[in-house]
């Protein structure tokens, strides 16, 4: 077995009548389900926050877009600058320029 420690856990009723029944369906311990549970949401856990990290590494690039083609203007009024963006991409969209 992997190098394995033990603790306490406090379930509800249901939690636990219901890991029982899976682990005898399953023919596995309720150990090995909860282990299996924990690993599993801990690599939601980890996706969840890869993709909030890629969410904040694409904003910053987008500001730095952003900036640059303001030629290092900074954005100083957030609700005006953001107002002006939203204007220039629709200009670009429509394929008008400014």
């Amino acid at each position: 077995m992997q190098n394995l420690q033990r603790v306490n856990l406090l379930l509800e009723r249901r939690q636990r009548e219901a890991l029982e029944r899976i682990a005898l369906q399953k023919k596995r311990s309720v150990s090995d389900l909860v282990r299996e549970y924990i690993t599993a949401g801990l690599r939601e856990d980890n996706n969840q926050q890869h993709e909030r990290m890629l969410a904040l590494e694409n904003a910053r690039a987008l500001k730095e877009r952003v900036v640059k083609r303001r030629k290092g203007k900074p954005i100083t009024r957030t609700v005006k600058a953001l107002d002006q963006i939203r204007e220039e991409r629709t200009h670009e969209l429509l394929g008008r320029r400014r």
